[in-house]
């Protein structure tokens, strides 16, 4: 036994030289030395203004912790399990869920299609790129207050669209079942200048000589497109669906923004990154809100590792 002990021991010893002498060998390297040295203020960054907060949050979501108070007393899982109970907490989440839904394959779909329009123009390339790129590189509180005079039910451009096709006009942003859908055709058009780009880019590094090949098999254009191009651009579209889904359940602006900041009409448009606002900063229930933040957080993972197990099977790696 004594034996078996003194060899587990040796081993242990073996392996943690072995890393020691590695590490040193990895500082002496002069390449190792200038990558740790230009990660370094991006890592700073990181700790400070993500990590650290997001750490602070989670310990403060077990506390009943108020802004500006000196007392505070541990409060175990209370937060979490009164914001469970809380019907507005379930409906934000049924909200953020609801306009990711409705938001993130409407964004896929459209800039895969615009980008590959735009593809085959070559002489307005630049033009149209940067005009498709305008709506997401101006503010989203500047763009919307010209959304408010489209979606507006008197006078707004929406509803004389609508009235001149003959079709029945809509509340929108003042309706309890359109105001979701208003924001997220809005946050469509803010956003899916970004994907075109992306898309675009991965378009451009298609091989020349494999499409070149399936036309002068007689391949359609549909042939072409699902059995070429999207297998050889899938790895940007999976990074695009989890960046926009990540972006669509995080949505805070524009909501802000069209809803007024209210989250109506009747809770309609209230998102879970919304009611964390209202519930921390406007009430100054810090823990509270920090617990609602921990399950959105989670929320977020989950959907993550869903599209990630999914990606197995339409993602394609060369």
């Amino acid at each position: 036994m004594g034996g078996l002990q003194n060899s587990t021991s040796v081993i242990t010893s073996s392996k943690r030289d072995f890393r020691k002498s590695r590490f040193r060998k990895l500082l002496r390297n002069r390449e190792y030395r200038y990558a740790v040295l230009f990660l370094a203020p991006a890592l700073l960054f990181l700790m400070i203004f993500i990590y650290l907060p997001t750490l602070v949050a989670f310990v403060i979501a077990f506390f009943h912790y108020h802004l500006g108070s000196s007392q505070q007393q541990f409060a175990g899982i209370s937060n979490f399990r009164d914001a469970l109970s809380l019907n507005v907490f379930q409906k934000s989440i049924l909200n953020s869920i609801l306009f990711a839904a409705m938001q993130v394959p409407a964004i896929l779909v459209l800039s895969i299609c615009v980008a590959l329009l735009i593809n085959h123009s070559s002489r307005y390339y630049n033009f149209i790129r940067t005009l498709i790129l305008l709506p997401y590189a101006t503010p989203a509180v500047g763009t919307a207050i010209g959304w408010l005079w489209i979606f507006n039910p008197t006078y707004g451009l929406a509803n004389g669209v609508l009235h001149w096709l003959g079709l029945p006009t809509s509340q929108w942003l003042q309706s309890p079942t359109m105001a979701l859908p208003s924001i997220a055709i809005y946050s469509v058009w803010h956003g899916v200048g970004f994907d075109v780009v992306i898309v675009l880019s991965a378009l451009g590094t298609l091989p020349r000589a494999a499409v070149e090949a399936a036309i002068v098999d007689g391949a359609s254009a549909w042939t072409r497109f699902w059995k070429i191009t999207f297998p050889l651009i899938s790895p940007t579209v999976f990074f695009l669906l989890i960046v926009t889904t990540i972006g669509s359940l995080q949505s805070f602006s524009q909501i802000y923004a069209l809803s007024g900041g209210s989250g109506g009409p009747e809770y309609a448009t209230t998102t879970t990154l919304l009611l964390i606002y209202e519930t921390a900063f406007k009430y100054n229930h810090l823990s509270y809100g920090s617990a609602m933040a921990i399950f959105l957080v989670i929320i977020i993972l989950l959907f993550t590792l869903i599209q990630r197990w999914a990606s197995k099977r339409y993602v394609y790696y060369q």
